[in-house]
């Protein structure tokens, strides 16, 4: 193994690399660490302040001070609050007045199906409606609660039939129509 001094007068171009690198380095160091120490400065400073003026038991003992003045006015205040907040309870009649003007009716009636456009159906007679696409368990009961069992039942439906259980199922406006119930209830009727 050569000596490093050896190598260096050998070799004189390296050594020039070597310094300047050497000098990069510290320069590098030196500024990064006088940086980092600027800038959390401040925050030293502020934090330095706070921990002493912990330390200190004069402020503490104005806080109480100043607390002990005060607590009697802050109790007053919350009693007078408390009264103008709590209202003074109504009579049972005002109460049973206000419920009888505010209740709402509503006179609405349901819409009623046509059967005699589409036809009658029971329950022996019901097809798989699920297999209408569009049509899952929930909508197939719901059909069954107003008598729609069979496919024929579906193929023969008109637009106002459509319309008339879109409401009476609580279905999507335009939905039946758009996954063409009609169409596969006429192409499920012939297999």
């Amino acid at each position: 193994m050569t000596d490093p001094i050896d190598f260096i007068n050998q070799h004189p171009e390296f050594a020039g690399i070597f310094i300047l690198m050497l000098s990069a380095f510290l320069i590098g160091y030196f500024s990064s660490l006088w940086l980092h120490k600027s800038k959390y400065k401040q925050t030293i400073n502020r934090l330095k302040k706070e921990v002493n003026s912990l330390r200190s038991p004069k402020k503490a003992h104005d806080i109480e001070t100043i607390f002990t003045e005060i607590k009697p006015k802050i109790i007053e205040v919350v009693k007078e609050t408390q009264e103008e907040i709590t209202p003074s309870p109504a009579p049972p009649e005002k109460i049973v007045e206000k419920a009888r003007t505010s209740y709402v009716t509503y006179t609405k009636s349901a819409p009623e199906l046509n059967y005699d456009n589409f036809g009658y159906a029971t329950a022996e007679d019901s097809d798989d409606l699920t297999q209408i696409n569009g049509i899952g368990p929930y909508i197939e009961q719901k059909l069954n609660e107003i008598n729609i069992y069979t496919y024929d039942q579906i193929s023969r439906l008109t637009d106002r039939d459509i319309m008339t259980i879109t409401e009476l199922i609580d279905f999507f406006p335009g939905r039946i129509e758009r996954d063409n119930w009609v169409g596969q209830a006429k192409a499920l009727k012939v297999h």
